[in-house]
């Protein structure tokens, strides 16, 4: 497959009548996704869509969602996927940096950006408006109904895209304070998907989930390695993603047999009460990424689905998946603390190590360094300042992890960069005190954040949420630290949450905790400090 329009075309014309996307019993076919989308891409290239646009697609996850994104890729266009969740500053920020042609939302949405005079500044050719309207569409809008319920023109065809022209534009948090724009290429997600399929064996007989947003990367794999396999696409309704009891229920009733989310949406399931759903499923590979998989609950996981394969995948967004490990008994073995590696490189991918001053150093067992990838996943560049390879070299992106090299093993993750933290002149990375305290049964979850404090520039706080029918003592906690941690390591407070608050994408939101945000749903209780 040369670009990311070719899967579907072949499965509409092999297996028209197979599943191809599937939402709360609302299922479209292969034949019909490539006609409804091949609708809707004629209304966008009739509005003045032309290939290298962008175009923003500011919905919750539906099968509208997936049919929109299709139609974009077969103008030759890109899509911006734009966080359901987003305020309403902060889409129109993104809709106006990629400087979008055309935007497919629904009608709150849409008036939530006429109200600010967003719509009428970014001035897009063509709003598509999702659901059923109160009113007409006004003037350069058309309902969605109407824009995907006309017959497909004769002799319409998808525009045939070059592999390494832009396909979609993933926003995420810069260090600037804005949200940065992170454009990849056809070239860059087929490298992962066409192997993932090969990799993990799927078929059209698979039924993969789809757990995470669409503006977020693990997305990548739910939507393409699907229709790349022919396989059918179960989309989990967005008020059910953080829901362990709904997600279990959806695994056994949709007959699921792929599963890919963060970690956490995994405890979730495996401390709902209907796990023994989980536990009778279908699944047969689960996997995993975006931030690692704490080991109590790894071993849980396996002792759950003792026959499933279970695969620990890593890269971040501007490099799609770019190393794997498949979790092994050795992992799990009684005594080991840390989380499984984050494995070898990917057969698309190269590895490299860069010291604290930048030098490339020796990649042998035992080395530690900021891993570095190269090769065909690495993203184009960020919106406004493309990368540019200089001739005959392939890009690089830095990826700001420390990693340890471990032979065969591949790479073990020990941190960001920019979670080390200095206090009182000591570097501390806090996952190893996470590590310290996740050894208590009575701790279910853990996360140490430093927070700015007057007299040594920052100090360590732990947060965590209790194992059920436990009460963690601070004091316990702070004796348990001070038997394994230097002093200086253990942190000045321990706070006891009813649930982390999350990010959108379902990761532990530390910004939250270190501005003393804790919205958890039931409004999680401080401890006080340990004295």
């Amino acid at each position: 497959m040369a670009t990311l329009v070719d899967a579907l075309l072949h499965h509409a014309a092999a297996r028209p009548d197979a599943e191809a996307v599937r939402h709360r019993g609302h299922a479209l076919t292969y034949a019909e996704l490539d006609r409804v989308s091949g609708a809707l891409a004629a209304t966008l290239r009739e509005a003045g869509v032309q290939p290298g646009d962008r175009v923003g697609l500011w919905l919750g996850k539906s099968v509208e969602a997936v049919v929109a994104l299709h139609a974009v890729l077969k103008c030759g266009a890109a899509y911006v996927p734009v966080d359901p969740a987003a305020p309403t500053a902060r889409a129109a920020y993104i809709l106006g940096d990629c400087a979008v042609s055309a935007l497919v939302t629904d009608e709150g949405r849409l008036a939530l950006l006429d109200e600010g005079g967003d719509t009428a500044r970014l001035g897009p050719r063509l709003v598509v408006v999702t659901g059923e309207p109160e009113q007409p569409p006004a003037s350069g809008r058309t309902a969605w109904r109407t824009a995907t319920g006309r017959a497909v023109p004769d002799g319409f065809a998808p525009v045939t895209a070059d592999p390494d022209d832009l396909a979609y534009v993933l926003y995420t948090s810069g260090s600037t304070g804005v949200p940065k724009g992170v454009m990849l290429s056809h070239r860059n997600a087929l490298a992962f998907v066409d192997w993932a399929v090969t990799a993990f064996g799927l078929t059209a007989d698979d039924r993969i989930a789809s757990h995470a947003p669409f503006h977020f990367d693990l997305s990548v794999f739910d939507l393409f390695a699907a229709v790349g396999a022919g396989a059918c696409l179960v989309l989990v309704p967005e008020n059910q993603k953080a829901l362990g009891v709904a997600l279990n229920r959806l695994v056994a009733e949709e007959r699921i047999t792929v599963w890919y989310s963060v970690p956490g949406a995994l405890i979730r399931m495996l401390d709902a009460r209907n796990r023994d759903l989980l536990a009778s499923s279908r699944l047969r590979t689960v996997l995993f990424a975006g931030e690692p998989f704490v080991l109590k609950h790894l071993r849980r996981l396996r002792t759950t689905l003792p026959r499933a394969d279970l695969f620990n995948l890593y890269g971040p967004t501007e490099t799609n998946v770019c190393t794997y490990h498949q979790v092994t008994d050795d992992d799990l073995a009684p005594g080991r603390t840390a989380p499984p590696p984050i494995g070898r490189p990917c057969p698309y991918a190269g590895a490299y190590l860069l010291d604290g001053d930048g030098r490339r150093i020796d990649d042998a067992p035992g080395a530690e360094g900021e891993l570095c990838i190269t090769g065909d996943s690495v993203m184009l560049g960020y919106r406004g300042t493309p990368a540019r390879a200089e001739p005959g070299t392939v890009p690089v992106h830095r990826t700001g992890d420390l990693v340890r090299s471990d032979g065969r093993q591949g790479y073990t993750f020990l941190g960001r960069r920019d979670h080390m933290v200095k206090v009182r002149g000591y570097r501390i990375e806090p996952e190893e005190i996470e590590a310290r305290l996740l050894e208590r049964p009575e701790v279910h979850e853990a996360a140490c954040i430093a927070v700015p404090d007057d007299l040594d520039g920052a100090r360590l706080e732990a947060y965590l949420t209790p194992a059920a029918g436990r009460a963690p003592d601070p004091a316990e906690l702070r004796r348990h630290c001070l038997e394994g941690l230097p002093r200086y390591m253990v942190p000045a407070a321990f706070h006891v949450l009813g649930a982390f608050p999350r990010t959108s994408t379902g990761k532990v939101d530390r910004r939250a905790l270190a501005a003393g945000r804790t919205d958890a749903p039931d409004g999680g209780v401080p401890c006080p400090p340990a004295s």
